[in-house]
């Protein structure tokens, strides 16, 4: 019912844009005869008026002259004055419809615009004129000028237009409603189609057209019906082969989002190359090993994206020009631009087809960050040859000793005693190297295990602070100690925990200057017990800061190489806060001392004993 009505507001708005358009033309068409009209009239009454004495244009007073007789006589409703003006401008004769005031406006002085036409605003009821001027010759001299002016055409419906109007209009008002009767009966039949369709398609069940028109629209509905016949057996057909066709989707797209999980998970960069040398996939670890992300590689060969020339060379051997396709190449090795600290391992490997062997569908790249097996491996030479010089010391001191003691230097019972306490120096020296090497190794290797247990962190502060004062009495140093009266106990290793204070005050009371300050300090946080040991000694720069933890380093500095000492000490005790995973930091300022503050974390059971006190 909508439709139809629908059908009949759009004839109808139809029908009134066509009157709508036909009025427009009209009105058109009027102006532009209007205009015209006036145009010829204009310019042939002005050289008719031109033509004529200077006597005839202006006649004696008290006769009616040419002017008067025109304005009389003219039939065009456009006509609004004429009139006779000297070379000056100054009016000898005019004439003017009803109301007009005619316009002042001199003729233009160029000989060649006296015969023309021109727009004059109008200044009395708003209306503009269309002027037409001709110059007047009296004996072979310009005596003045003829002026004709007509109203600018306007648009506008006037009485007597109606008709014109009407008889055009009209049948297009009439023909409307005929021809909206006549397009309903005709596509009666369509609709009845369409909402049988629609049933069809709604209800999804195999319904025919039941229409018996006759004509070509009886020929076209049984046409229509052998369609829908095809269609339902076409459709059937589908569906199964769609069912089949969805679960081997869904098959390949598990297969493939495994795959592409399996490839993301892998800590290496994957790039595969195509035949034609282009980057068809890439993981997300390029981003970090390579500094591009997956965007600006897929789809792109590697000149387009990458800048280091080595693996430029590398990559554009793969692809429809290269001749590396087909066989596992030797890798190489790079320093990425974006981070040249970096060291990366590239190496390609076939992929061919599953079906076929022989036929290969590109080659796939894998870039490993193998900066750490590099460091690990410069490491190990660092730390053999350290070790080796370390051990090498104190041996060369037993040889030396002994081989005196052994000679005639051994009959001297001062110097027996000299070499018996270097030789017990040094071999308490070796021992200590030898102890720390064996736990810094446990702990790298996983070898150690650790045994917590509740232990008082006051009690095993005050045992060290009393083992290393007394161990430290013969030196010229201040001991000072600072413990909170009461202090939870934690969940830790004891012994690992004593190692690590007692190398924390060792160092202090080593480094530290005459008459000097060695301070163990604790603090107990909500959620944290912070252990602190100080000195007044010969301080750490900011750089050797960033490096005292390394193994084996020590300070390029005359006082501190003045201190016997291996540079393990410092790396054991973060080895051991990190085991119990702690904070270890420090705070230092050259020739003014240094803080160590190892930062242990409270369990949760610490806590909650900590807050009900």
């Amino acid at each position: 019912m909508w439709r139809n009505q629908r059908l009949g507001l759009i004839m109808i708005v139809a029908s009134l844009v066509v009157m709508g358009l036909i009025v427009f033309l009209l009105f058109d068409y009027q102006l532009d005869t209007r205009l015209k009209q006036a145009r010829s009239q204009g310019v042939g009454l002005a050289r008719v008026l031109s033509g004529m004495a200077w006597n005839e244009l202006v006649p004696e007073h008290g006769r009616q002259g040419v002017l008067q007789a025109l304005r009389q006589g003219q039939s065009n409703p456009d006509f609004a004055y004429a009139a006779v003006v000297d070379i000056q401008g100054k009016a000898a004769n005019e004439s003017s419809a009803p109301g007009i005031i005619i316009p002042n406006q001199p003729i233009p002085n160029d000989p060649l615009a006296w015969l023309g036409e021109r727009k004059i605003d109008s200044t009395s009821d708003g209306r503009n004129f269309l002027e037409f001027h001709a110059p007047v010759f009296d004996e072979g001299d310009i005596r003045g000028y003829v002026r004709l002016g007509y109203f600018q055409p306007e648009a506008g419906l006037q009485y007597e237009d109606l008709p014109f109007f009407a008889m055009f209009t009209l049948p297009v008002f009439l023909l409307t409603p005929l021809f909206y009767f006549l397009l309903r009966r005709e596509i009666r039949p369509l609709r009845q189609m369409n909402e049988n369709l629609e049933d069809l398609i709604e209800g999804g069940v195999e319904k025919r057209v039941e229409l018996h028109p006759s004509g070509e629209l009886g020929d076209f509905i049984q046409s229509f019906n052998k369609l829908i016949d095809s269609a339902q057996n076409r459709i059937q057909t589908l569906e199964s082969e769609q069912s089949g066709m969805l679960t081997s989707g869904k098959l390949l797209s598990y297969r493939h989002a495994r795959i592409e999980s399996i490839l993301k998970a892998l800590p290496d960069a994957i790039l595969v190359i195509d035949e034609g040398g282009c980057v068809n996939y890439a993981n997300d670890k390029t981003a970090g090993l390579l500094g591009k992300t997956q965007e600006s590689i897929i789809g792109k060969k590697p000149q387009e994206w990458c800048k280091d020339p080595g693996l430029i060379t590398y990559l554009s051997g793969y692809g429809a020009s290269g001749g590396q396709v087909g066989y596992i190449s030797d890798s190489i090795r790079i320093a990425p631009q974006h981070d040249p600290e970096k060291l990366l391992e590239v190496k390609a490997y076939p992929l061919f087809s599953p079906k076929d062997g022989s036929h290969l569908l590109g080659n796939m790249v894998v870039i490993r960050d193998c900066t750490e097996e590099q460091l690990a491996n410069q490491n190990r030479g660092e730390f053999i040859a350290q070790v080796s010089h370390e051990l090498k010391t104190p041996l060369n001191v037993l040889a030396m000793y002994s081989e005196a003691l052994l000679g005639e230097d051994g009959n001297s019972e001062s110097f027996r005693i000299e070499g018996l306490n270097i030789i017990h120096d040094e071999v308490d020296r070796l021992s200590t190297l030898i102890n720390n090497m064996l736990a810094i190794s446990r702990f790298e290797l996983g070898g150690i295990q650790m045994n917590r247990q509740r232990v008082r962190i006051g009690e095993l502060l005050e045992d060290a602070y009393n083992n290393i004062t007394q161990s430290g009495r013969d030196r010229d140093l201040e001991y000072e100690i600072d413990l909170p009266r009461e202090m939870n106990a934690l969940n830790v290793d004891k012994e690992l925990l004593r190692i690590a204070v007692n190398n924390l005050l060792t160092n202090a009371i080593k480094y530290n200057k005459s008459n000097g300050t060695v301070t163990l300090t604790a603090q107990e946080f909500d959620d944290a017990i912070e252990i602190s040991v100080s000195d007044t000694g010969v301080g750490i720069s900011p750089d050797d800061q960033q490096k005292i933890f390394d193994k084996f380093y020590r300070a390029d500095d005359d006082k501190v190489r003045e201190q016997t000492g291996h540079g393990l000490g410092s790396s054991l005790v973060q080895q051991i806060v990190h085991f119990h995973h702690g904070k270890l930091s420090v705070e230092s300022e050259r020739k003014k001392g240094s803080t160590f503050t190892i930062r242990l974390e409270k369990d949760m059971a610490t806590r909650l004993q900590a807050g009900a006190v």
